[in-house]
């Protein structure tokens, strides 16, 4: 609610300081299809607070979602845009979530602790992009670049002896090529490949552990639109 909020409020903000300028506002809804792939590695700590062993893992999904967007597009020839796209669902970084279980071999004081099944996997959530798009004109061909945060929400369920990641919030950019037409009095389509790289997940468990993983996505979309209000200076 608090994002949908924000996003409510920088939409009239856009509206009143436009209100003179010619351009159009449109609102419109996106059908999207995405492979996110992950690579991380965990340091685990011995009980005197040294690093004890290393361990690497991937991980990759590939899912459809949806979501919606809207966006005002400045002057007479539209050819610089902003706008603000909001995903309204979660997606699971890992098509199956990860299972690892360690062995007591008694070779060491804290193998004891590491006994045990751990499990997890990490879902990316509540996404909401601010973009720009540049170009279009007579050949609807436009580049663009988003702004984005995202929260990444860890499930895990552990053995006794195991810590546990924290939840967390990384910020993103999104960078796009698309194709944009109009279709009817005041409908809009748009064809977009696009490409996201998060910042790295970095945290430490609450028994110590630590963990960096690297999160990007690709995917295309295709988006139906239609415009609210268009405004040209000879109106005004």
């Amino acid at each position: 609610m608090k994002r949908l909020n924000i996003l409510l409020s920088a939409l009239l903000s856009i509206f009143l300081f436009t209100s003179a300028q010619a351009g159009s506002f449109g609102l419109g809804a996106s059908g999207n299809i995405a492979s996110v792939s992950a690579e991380g590695t965990e340091s685990e700590a011995s009980s005197t607070g040294t690093e004890n062993s290393v361990m690497n893992a991937t991980a990759g999904n590939s899912f459809a979602f949806g979501s919606v967007y809207a966006e005002y597009a400045f002057g007479d020839g539209e050819n610089f845009v902003f706008g603000i796209e909001h995903v309204p669902f979660s997606g699971d970084i890992n098509s199956k979530t990860l299972s690892r279980t360690d062995t007591d071999t008694g070779e060491s004081s804290d193998s004891e602790a590491d006994t045990g099944t751990v499990k997890a996997n990490a879902a990316i959530d509540n996404h909401t992009t601010y973009y720009v798009e540049v170009g279009q004109g007579s050949t609807g061909l436009y580049g663009k670049v988003g702004f984005a945060q995202v929260d990444i929400d860890v499930t895990q369920t552990n053995a006794s002896g195991y810590g546990t990641y924290p939840d967390k919030t990384l910020d993103a950019w999104t960078y796009a090529l698309g194709y944009k037409a109009g279709f009817g009095e005041n409908g809009v389509v748009k064809v977009e490949g696009f490409m996201t790289d998060y910042d790295s997940y970095s945290a430490t468990s609450t028994t110590s552990n630590t963990l960096k993983a690297n999160l990007d996505v690709v995917g295309a979309k295709l988006s139906l639109g239609v415009i609210l209000i268009n405004r040209k200076l000879n109106n005004l």
